[in-house]
Formats: C-alpha cells, sequence, structure tokens
C-alpha cells in the first residue's frame, strides 16, 4: 500500500468511480447505480468512506449507525489494489470511528474467503448463516465485532 492513500468521506464525484468498482468486483451481483447514489446521499446515519491515491479511488465503504450499531453495507476495493492492505486500512479507519460499546454487523459471501479473514483478523465473528442469500444461492455469513 501506498503512503499517499488517504480515507475521506465521499462525495456525488465520486459516484461513477465507486459504481466501476462496484461492477468489477461483484460483477452479475453489482449494486445499481441509483442504488450506490441513494446509499451514498447525506441521510441520517450514513457515511461512504473512499480511499484513494490521488486522483484513483481504490476502494469504499458505506455504513449506517442505528444508536450503538454500526452496519457494514457495502465494502470493495478495487481488483488492482486487493491482498495488498489497502482494504484493511478502510476499514481499520472506518472501526476508528465506531463509539465504544457499539456493535459492527456485516454479511459477507460464504465463500469470499480473504474478506472472511480480513474480518476475523480485525476481531469480528461468525454469528449466523443467512442460507441462499445472494442472487447465485449462495449463502452469507453474518460477522460482528463488540467494539
Amino acid at each position: 500500500m501506498s503512503n499517499n492513500n488517504i480515507v475521506r468521506k465521499s462525495n456525488p464525484k465520486d459516484l461513477r468511480s465507486i459504481y466501476q468498482i462496484e461492477k468489477d468486483v461483484f460483477d452479475s451481483e453489482h449494486w445499481t447505480y441509483s442504488m450506490i447514489a441513494n446509499e451514498s446521499g447525506n441521510g441520517i446515519g450514513k457515511a461512504t468512506w473512499v480511499i484513494e491515491e490521488p486522483p484513483n479511488i481504490l476502494g469504499y465503504c458505506m455504513s449506517r449507525s442505528f444508536g450503538n450499531e454500526v452496519n457494514i453495507l457495502n465494502m470493495a476495493i478495487e481488483s488492482s489494489s486487493q491482498g495488498k492492505g489497502v482494504g484493511r486500512f478502510l476499514l481499520e479507519y472506518v472501526l476508528s470511528l465506531v463509539p465504544t460499546k457499539s456493535s459492527v454487523l456485516l454479511e459477507v459471501k460464504q465463500g469470499n474467503l480473504n474478506a472472511i479473514k480480513l474480518y476475523k483478523s480485525l476481531g469480528f465473528q461468525e454469528i449466523s448463516l443467512r442460507s441462499s442469500y445472494y442472487k447465485d444461492g449462495t449463502s452469507a455469513l453474518v460477522m460482528c465485532l463488540e467494539h
């Protein structure tokens, strides 16, 4: 990972880059542009963070907060930056903003072993399974971090 990487809140100019990463990483199961635009918009408890090596966005993390619960809704790192610590850096940043005595929840495709390994290394634990959660019939692991 480059020392030039920065994490910042997303803005409307980032939407095309976020959408392109989303399509490339999640292929046929990607969110639509309007879903990303809606989630990235201003709203109570909504936050979308991007990590960039200016001027290129390398990834994003979308979350929603409800009191002492934070849900990581969507996160992806562009393919050429995966495995280089970029996702860890972004997620550690987002987690550093979570208030103490909070729970952080996320769902991850059961076969996404690299993501599961990252989440476990940051202290997330598997708490349940959502059978046939994704379009392709794959189940999702629900993971939680008590912060």
